[in-house]
């Protein structure tokens, strides 16, 4: 799991063409598909092409052999350095209505797959992206000032989804009443030689051992599953990462990673990953293997905000927050800084960039130095083993590495380095950076070198923290299970509980104003309401709510216990 040299550049990869609707956009065709506009029959606009030189694949497959030796997950497209933007490349015409249109359309001979970087990238409000293939089969966007990583002074990078096919079209549409011009700088345009989702690295390259997330082992972590997203770069599906809560429970959009996951970064001052792209929800539906891309989601961008390289650990701000994806409602892990391993857990994470997998601790983790086999009580690093379970023996590989591992309290103790086990060698050991170590990034005073300043910002110096569960929407549990974690309802959700839910730790329920708590049915157990004034508490169908410390419904609190009863 550790990577062997560094990658002198970064390119942005996104899934196979089904699934790049999942990025962060509008979901609408281009404006230039309205037939109304009559765009192709005025030939004084005649879209200019760009075309990319032939690949030299001899020395393309000298590479990806090397990458292979260096056990390094083998990329899927050549990287063209380019400069084209607004101002020096495609045709900007105007609209009937006084609205702009710019195009531009590129061809890599031969290739598969196209799809694009962006050294600037800002759009004002109104305007409108997209990019989809000529001949119109596909596309993807609208990207909107959503997108946006900086602002018009301080603009960043971004990364446009993968396009099966070897002609496509950028367009930009800016509306008559949008006076401010967008900035988007292509710097590189990515020629995919082979499919995404062949090879022997990408889905179902993981050894045959690992477990699906989605098998019964992992029954008890279906939340906690919500947090961990797969890692891309470089035409590569690299790493893990999960994101993690905050004493405030802010739903910040810091995700848990390992520093040697960062590539060059690590090593220089630079803390944007402009190409860095995020998949969620990557896990086959069920507890079968599948040789079918899945439906998922995606996110692009990221900034370093705290990282060391011994102990190794990075968390991340993300600069597309998942909880803005339709229809996906992320998870945010807890933690415990305490020093303490607690009781064997599981390990959530993305086997050579393969579909999620689930790890589960044979014995309480042990304190030691990196690799060393010796237990050290001040040791940076829990040595892990694993053990066998009714649907397979998990272990790690490549791609496992930044993962979280999770102690039987559902809590992150650990963030996994390296290690020297896989599917042939089940009984070897591997090593996870302490959660306390990385908490104080080893007494250091430097905030960029340890967690605490951006998980306890409000400084409440508290040790464990159970993980959150934001419900924005219409969410239901259905399923009997215990949770170790703060269920938020906002003001625009609604949860409703069908089946028995115990309530494990000092976790809380907070309804916010406008937000609704439904036990239809089923019983919520040692539970600590938090009713907001404005928020909705209905008990139902001989609905039962066992409450920890009391019930108290404050002034402003709407209660309709229609059917049902408050312990």
């Amino acid at each position: 799991m550790i990577i062997k040299r560094s990658l002198f550049l970064l390119l942005a990869s996104f899934g196979v063409l089904v699934n790049t609707k999942a990025q962060l956009s509008t979901n609408e065709e281009p404006v230039s598909f309205d037939s109304g506009l009559k765009l192709t029959a005025d030939s004084r606009y005649q879209i200019p092409t760009v075309t990319m030189p032939m690949l030299d694949m001899a020395k393309i497959e000298a590479e990806d052999k090397e990458d292979e030796e260096y056990d390094m997950p083998p990329r899927f497209g050549y990287s063209h350095k380019v400069d084209y933007n607004l101002n020096n490349s495609g045709i900007w015409r105007e609209l009937p209505n006084g609205d702009r249109l710019w195009q531009l359309n590129v061809v890599c001979p031969g290739a598969l797959s196209v799809n694009f970087c962006y050294d600037k990238f800002w759009i004002p409000e109104g305007g409108k992206f997209f990019v989809y293939t000529t001949d119109r089969k596909h596309h993807i966007g609208a990207f909107t000032s959503k997108n946006n990583k900086g602002d018009r002074e301080n603009i960043r990078g971004f990364a446009t989804g993968l396009l099966y096919g070897n002609d496509v079209t950028l367009e930009y549409y800016q509306p008559r009443s949008v006076s401010e011009d967008a900035i988007i700088s292509i710097d590189y345009v990515v020629h995919g030689y082979r499919y995404i989702n062949i090879g022997d690295r990408y889905l179902g390259s993981s050894g045959s051992c690992h477990v699906n997330v989605n098998c019964d082992e992992g029954q008890h972590w279906q939340n906690e599953k919500k947090s961990v997203a797969l890692i891309v770069c470089n035409g590569e599906r690299w790493c893990t990462g999960s994101l993690i809560n905050t004493t405030d429970l802010g739903q910040k959009p810091y995700l848990l990673t390992a520093n040697h996951c960062l590539l060059y970064n690590s090593g220089n001052n630079n803390p944007d990953l402009y190409y860095y792209t995020f998949f969620w929800n990557y896990e086959a539906p069920g507890c079968d293997n599948i040789s079918i891309e899945p439906s998922y989601y995606s996110t692009s961008g990221a900034r370093i905000v705290a990282k060391q390289g011994d102990p190794d650990f990075a968390m991340l701000r993300l600069t597309e927050d998942p909880k803005g994806l339709s229809s996906y409602t992320p998870f945010y892990l807890g933690w415990d800084c305490s020093g303490e391993s607690g009781s064997p857990g599981v390990c959530i994470h993305h086997p050579l960039g393969d579909i999620k997998k689930i790890s589960t601790v044979a014995s309480q983790p042990e304190s030691s130095y990196l690799s060393n086999y010796n237990t050290s009580s001040n040791g940076l690093y829990w040595r892990v083993y694993w053990k066998a379970t009714p649907h397979g023996h998990g272990t790690t590989e490549q791609g496992s590495s930044g993962s979280a591992l999770l102690n039987g309290m559902h809590r992150v103790v650990g963030i996994l380095k390296r290690g020297d086990d896989n599917c042939d060698n089940l009984t070897a050991p591997c090593w996870n950076c302490k959660f306390n170590v990385s908490w104080t990034g080893y007494n250091t005073n430097d905030i960029h070198q340890r967690l605490n300043c951006w998980l306890d910002s409000i400084g409440t110096n508290q040790q464990t923290l159970d993980g959150l569960l934001p419900v924005s929407t219409t969410y239901t549990i259905n399923t009997n299970d215990s949770l170790y974690c703060n269920i938020l309802i906002t003001n625009s959700g609604q949860l409703t509980v069908q089946s028995n839910v115990y309530m494990n730790g000092n976790s809380d329920v907070i309804v916010e104003s406008g937000g609704k708590l439904i036990i239809n049915g089923g019983k919520l157990s040692n539970a600590n309401l938090v009713l907001k004034p404005g928020s909705s508490l209905q008990i139902i169908n001989d609905g039962i709510i066992e409450t920890r410390n009391g019930f108290v419904a404050p002034v402003g609190v709407f209660v309709d216990i229609g059917n049902g009863r408050i312990l």
